[in-house]
Formats: structure tokens, sequence, C-alpha cells
């Protein structure tokens, strides 16, 4: 008797406490697991700034320059399309992520490689094209020196930045079980694709042309401030894609600038 009246009292204790739990208003520092954490805010909406600042920056264009539609090619329309469907892939992706739906985030994410893939061929395709255009309209006359640097520039410049594009996204698959480090890797890589859609909003509006670089500078400024106000560090993820920032950045106003590397690229593809 004495046992079970022990046990008794310890399970009125205990519903006592339960009753106290349920008539207690929840602590501020309690999260539920459906609420979106800090990282997923802050990456969301910076991915919808840098997706609204690309597409902003090619309807601008359009509409201003709406006599260039002429020249509009197979290539630069599978490449738009490829481009398009992987910046609303990578927002559809962010909110799985919040939700907790990794099982979808995951199946998604194969059709995030074959994007990849294909925004990179279409992108070198579009490109040779246009250097092609150029040739064929005089824009590149090749017995003026800087006729070949600046197609140099041209190739040098377009070349790299999917390159270091493609680096970042693979460092994001890489490190796909670091959910820290794959959201700030595939985020950068969204603001490696910016410079297609910037050089036609900064033309559009008027800006320098190191508007571009600018925009892309605040942002990766924003994430390095972000990782540091949230962690009280800068994670090695964030500085990495921002080293490679900055590499595109020198070798843009360097190397592919000079008279060289315009004859080297000249000697290599020649007028096609």
């Amino acid at each position: 008797m004495f046992h079970l009246a022990g046990l008794f009292n310890l399970n009125n204790k205990k519903n006592i406490e339960d009753a106290r739990m349920l008539t207690t208003s929840t602590p501020d520092n309690v999260t539920s697991s459906n609420t979106p954490s800090q990282d997923s805010i802050f990456f969301s909406r910076l991915a919808m700034v840098i997706t609204a600042t690309v597409f902003g920056g090619f309807i601008l264009h359009w509409v201003a320059n709406y006599e260039q539609l002429g020249r509009f090619t197979l290539w630069i329309g599978l490449h738009g399309a490829f481009s398009v469907a992987w910046y609303l892939l990578l927002l559809y992706q962010i909110r799985l992520s919040t939700v907790g739906n990794i099982a979808t985030h995951r199946r998604w994410g194969k059709l995030s490689v074959i994007l990849v893939i294909a925004i990179l061929f279409s992108g070198v395709m579009m490109t040779l094209g246009l250097y092609g255009y150029l040739v064929d309209l005089g824009a590149f006359d090749f017995s003026q020196p800087s006729a070949r640097a600046r197609a140099g520039g041209l190739i040098g410049g377009t070349f790299l930045e999917w390159a270091i594009f493609a680096a970042l996204y693979i460092l994001g698959i890489v490190n796909v079980r670091s959910p820290a480090h794959h959201k700030r890797f595939m985020l950068a890589s969204a603001v490696q694709m910016m410079p297609e859609g910037l050089n036609r909003l900064i033309h559009v509006l008027g800006l320098p042309g190191y508007g571009m670089l600018g925009i892309m500078l605040l942002i990766y400024l924003s994430m390095m401030m972000y990782d540091w106000r949230s962690a009280r560090r800068i994670y090695w993820s964030t500085l990495v894609a921002f080293a490679l920032f900055l590499l595109m950045a020198l070798l843009i106003y360097t190397l592919f600038r000079t008279q060289a590397w315009g004859d080297w690229v000249v000697s290599i593809l020649g007028g096609m």
C-alpha cells in the first residue's frame, strides 16, 4: 500500500507539473519546429533580391532596346530559359529547406544539376555566337590591336564568370551534408550569375561599368555582416566565395585588358 501511495503521489505531482506547463505561456526563446530559422529568412530574402535584380535587368533592357530582338538566337533563348528556371528553382529549394521538406529538396536538386550543365553549355555557344556576330558586323576588326583587346576581354570575362559559377555550385554539392556551407555556396552561385542581368541594368540606368562589381560587392558584404551578427564569425564558405569574386574582379581589370591576352584569344578563335 505504501508503495502504491507513493507512486500515486509521484504521478499526482507530475500531473500538476504538466498542467502548469500547459497553462504557462511559451517562453520567447522556444521556437516551434515549423518556424523558419533566421538563416532561412535571410537567405530567402537575399535570393529574391538577387533574382528580381537579374530579371529586372533583362526586362528593362529588352523594353528599352526592343529593336535588338531581331538578333535573338536559339542559343540566347535556351540560355535564358535555363537561367530563369535555375533561379526559380533556387527560390523553391530554399522554400523547401525552410519548411523542412528535405526529401523533395533532394529530388529537385537533381534537376538543378541538369540545369547548370545546360546553362554552361548554352552560355558557351551563345558567347561564341556573339563573338562571330561582332566579327561579321565589323565591330572586331582584328587588324586593330584595340579590337583584339576588346575581344579578349569579352571571352575572358564571360568564360571566367561561368567557371567560377560552376566551381561554387560544385562546392555547394560537395558540402550538401553541411547546410550552413551548402546554402552559402548556392547563394554565391546565384550572385556569380548576376553579371548577365546586371550589365544590362547598369547600361539602361546609365551607371558606370564598375557598378556591376559594386552591386555584387554589396551582396557579399551583406553575407559577411550576417555571418558575423548571427555566429560571431564569417563562415569559410562565404570567404571562399568572396575570394573568387575578388579574383574575377582583379582579372577583368588586369589580365583580360592586356594586349597579350587579346592577341592570344584571337589567335585561338580567329574569325570563327
